[in-house]
């Protein structure tokens, strides 16, 4: 159970018992036992709270056309769906933490994203992705977060075009592409979908997943190449990210092109604090309203040789 899922069961069940109080005559035996029983539900509540779990854990929920209440649910839709969530993962981890992402061939970060399903929790059909086995706590937390954050992205996308525009600015303009397989496969099925991601938690009725399939599949991207110079301001190898500052201009921060070895990029980064030309290739991602929202990433980095100044 997620720590979203576990604080809700707890917090539902202080009230069970705040009201039991409330309702009980005093007892010299039952009433101790039963304050004694809210202040342990209020100490589990807390530290949920300051120390959740580190294992990566998503649940989703379903209701309507692909399953029969909390019985079952369609095969081909379950696989379809467990395809995609494990695809926006896989593509944001990559992404976020583990620099660019390659063409072709394996994708970085699959073997340190991988899901499993681990469970069909009740309540609606659900289905539990997990990594029951964690032995690197760093890669957790960083999974963990991957998860929240697509959790926050499928809610932004149901909720409106500003909100849609405002997370996207925070993911790989490839993220568009497995977000929009996810929402298709939801909206064929008219299914209803609730995900609850560690401490994140959202929920679409079909009409929702409607309006947010339309609003994806209508965002348009378009790169264009252009050449800066300016201040290097460093990359970070492990995560792809990299910071430019344009003369003249505000600030750039952006994620190492796919195209850029890891070699190139280390070289790169002795470019620190030098004036230098930078090739960034600009993505433009419009939505229907007209609103853009913009993504960079670096491709060359050169060093600019100062000019020496002519003898007099």
């Amino acid at each position: 159970m997620t720590p979203a899922r576990k604080k809700e069961s707890l917090q539902a069940e202080l009230t069970g018992l705040e009201n039991l109080l409330s309702i009980t005559p005093d007892d010299p035996l039952a009433t101790p036992l039963l304050k004694g029983k809210i202040e342990e539900t209020k100490t589990q509540i807390r530290q949920l709270d300051e120390n959740p779990p580190l294992s990566p854990e998503t649940e989703i929920f379903f209701g309507e056309g692909p399953v029969i209440g909390s019985i079952g649910i369609d095969a081909k839709f379950a696989g379809d769906i467990l395809r995609c969530f494990q695809g926006m993962v896989t593509n944001h981890f990559s992404g976020k933490f583990l620099g660019a992402l390659r063409k072709i061939g394996r994708r970085r970060g699959e073997p340190q994203s991988r899901l499993f399903l681990t469970a069909l929790p009740t309540g609606s059909f659900g289905l539990q992705l997990s990594q029951p086995y964690v032995t690197d706590f760093v890669l957790a937390g960083q999974l963990t977060q991957t998860m929240e954050e697509i959790t926050d992205l499928v809610s932004a996308a149901a909720k409106d075009d500003q909100s849609f525009v405002d997370t996207i600015t925070h993911f790989n303009s490839r993220a568009l592409v497995p977000l929009t397989d996810f929402l298709k496969v939801l909206n064929n099925a008219e299914a209803d979908c609730r995900i609850v991601s560690g401490s994140r938690k959202t929920s679409l009725k079909k009409e929702d997943v409607s309006q947010a399939y339309q609003r994806v599949i209508a965002a348009k991207s378009k790169d264009e190449i252009v050449a800066h110079s300016g201040v290097f301001g460093g990359v970070l190898t492990q995560s792809g990210r990299f910071e430019f500052l344009p003369s003249g201009e505000k600030l750039i921060s952006g994620w190492i092109a796919e195209e850029v070895t890891e070699e190139q990029a280390i070289e790169m980064d002795k470019l620190v604090g030098k004036q230098c030309q930078a090739m960034i290739r600009v993505t433009t991602i419009s939505i229907r309203t007209g609103q853009q929202t913009w993504t960079h990433e670096l491709l060359d980095l050169k060093p600019i040789q100062p000019q020496l100044e002519s003898s007099q």
